[in-house]
């Protein structure tokens, strides 16, 4: 919340914005189908392989990631929130990883 001095612009208003309720509400009906539809095409677009490895920013819970993972590549994620990272972290694995970074 916004103290009675401060403006919008005078915050770092996504620190807290992918942890809020409306952002869970806004995106709720984005799912792993979705991430891999978008990942398929985008790895047909790029030619992935299994030697590449990915770097996921603002990776949120890491749909994108996974699906780029379960394509074999390495992948690392990082995003700013905590809860979306510690969601993450259970489907971690050797070319899988997660980080609450900015």
């Amino acid at each position: 919340p916004l103290k009675d001095d401060q403006t919008l612009a005078q915050t770092d208003w996504f620190s807290s914005w992918f942890d809020s309720p409306f952002y869970h509400i806004l995106y709720k009906n984005r799912d792993y189908q979705e991430a891999e539809l978008f990942v398929r095409k985008l790895a047909d677009f790029l030619n992935f392989n299994s030697k590449h490895k990915i770097l996921d920013l603002a990776c949120g819970k890491g749909r994108h990631a996974i699906s780029l993972h379960q394509r074999g590549l390495e992948v690392v994620g990082a995003d700013l929130s905590p809860e979306s990272i510690t969601y993450a972290k259970q489907f971690e694995s050797e070319r899988l990883r997660f980080y609450v970074h900015d």
